[in-house]
């Protein structure tokens, strides 16, 4: 059974809408010029499927949201049949699997979306969610800190990496990442929660071994 924290949930960036993500651009200046029939026939089929994908990943959002994880696992995936390599589609997937508990699957498409959006910290921060459902600490703490690197105001990475360094026995390096949680929350976050953390790590309350055990249950997911 994997180490968690009573009451403790890892935190994932929302889900992103590829249709939010659609930018437009025009050039001016020169002549008017015609667009070859090959070119204009590739623009539209680009366009469909354009338009396709983001139908999909909204639809597969809905489908999510409604609790739908059969549906939703389909639109994402026919979404990544027509973009295998969008860092955005692979990383909705990848949350879907989470929401399954299939944290090997859902690691391999946040790599993937890593591999191509080097700098997609969200992803990495999911990436960690799934290392520390599969136990593998390292790797967890590694991918939370890389996160970090890349956006060092980021609270969901500190909520998790400040978990993560509880179940490991750094209780120092934990406090930090609760306190930096706290003053990045600005009243919005689980505030009381992380003040209670640090108050019990500070008063020796809790051990490494009073953070093991806790059921899937009673551990989720906000």
């Amino acid at each position: 059974m994997l180490e968690k924290l009573k009451g403790a949930k890892l935190r994932k960036p929302l889900l992103v809408s590829i249709s939010l993500l659609v930018v437009g651009c025009s050039m001016f200046g020169g002549s008017p010029r015609s667009t070859p029939a090959s070119e204009e026939t590739a623009a539209v089929k680009e366009e469909v499927a354009s338009s396709e994908l983001a139908r999909l990943i909204d639809a597969g959002n809905a489908l999510l949201a409604a609790g739908d994880l059969r549906g939703a696992t389909r639109e994402y995936e026919r979404a990544q049949a027509i973009a295998p390599d969008d860092p955005f589609v692979n990383n909705n997937l990848g949350l879907v699997y989470m929401e399954q508990e299939l944290y090997s699957l859902a690691a391999n498409y946040f790599q993937k979306a890593i591999d191509v959006l080097p700098y997609y910290y969200k992803a990495y921060n999911n990436l960690g969610n799934a290392y520390h459902e599969l136990g593998y600490h390292d790797l967890a703490r590694e991918a939370y800190e890389e996160a970090l690197k890349l956006k060092p105001d980021y609270a969901l990475a500190h909520w998790n990496l400040a978990l993560l360094l509880e179940i490991t026995g750094d209780s120092l390096e934990a406090i930090r990442h609760w306190q930096r949680y706290i003053s990045l929350s600005e009243g919005e976050g689980d505030i009381a929660f992380a003040r209670n953390r640090i108050a019990a790590l500070r008063d020796g309350v809790a051990p490494r071994d009073e953070a093991r055990g806790i059921s899937e249950e009673e551990a989720g997911y906000s």
